[in-house]
């Protein structure tokens, strides 16, 4: 009988050791602030989008905005990746010195993302080339004019704005979150937070 309650004891206490040990491994700290002397906990929440519920006038309108909303959910990823694409390209560029190098790794560069990139774009729609113009300028904070005037040279850039101009779109396009594009960055903001 002593050996079964010896053997109860150390299980206990090795029990007792582990959690403690786990205990004390999941110790974290709560910042605080004192205010007339009370200490209060300061604890900073992620901030939470509210978006109100959209009221259709009639089906013309709700079957736009779900258009619209299917057309951003296609442009928006290829906006991200200009972006992320653009800063390593700068981020490569800054280490080459010389023009000619320069020019080089630019239509390397260019070559590379036209085969990785260019089926996908091509099933774009018209209108999706247009949202995308917008947000690329969203993300960027350049025109798709300037940005090909900056790395391809002014002739290019003309060139690409004449086709631009000949399918409807323009490459001087900018983007305004708070006027005639606030729907486009309201869905955006839903596909950032995970909402749609």
């Amino acid at each position: 009988m002593n050996r079964i309650i010896i053997i109860c004891l150390l299980l206990l206490l090795k029990f007792n050791s582990i959690y403690s040990q786990h205990y004390k491994d999941s110790i974290c700290f709560l910042n605080t602030t004192i205010i007339d002397k009370d200490t209060l906990p300061v604890i900073n929440l992620k901030e939470i989008p509210v978006f109100s519920k959209k009221v259709f006038k009639n089906k013309r309108q709700k079957r736009r905005y779900t258009r619209l909303m299917y057309n951003v959910k296609k442009a928006y990823p290829f906006a991200i990746i200009a972006r992320n694409e653009l800063k390593i390209m700068n981020d490569s560029l800054q280490y080459l010195t010389k023009e000619k190098e320069r020019k080089q790794f630019i239509r390397s560069y260019e070559k590379q993302m036209f085969i990785r990139y260019e089926d996908k774009l091509r099933k774009l729609t018209f209108s999706q080339g247009k949202i995308l113009i917008k947000l690329v300028y969203r993300e960027l904070g350049n025109t798709s004019f300037d940005l090909v005037k900056e790395y391809r040279g002014d002739f290019s850039a003309v060139f690409w704005q004449g086709i631009a101009r000949i399918f409807g779109s323009n490459l001087k396009s900018t983007y305004d979150p708070n006027g005639e594009d606030g729907e486009i960055e309201q869905i955006v903001l839903m596909i950032e937070y995970g909402i749609i």
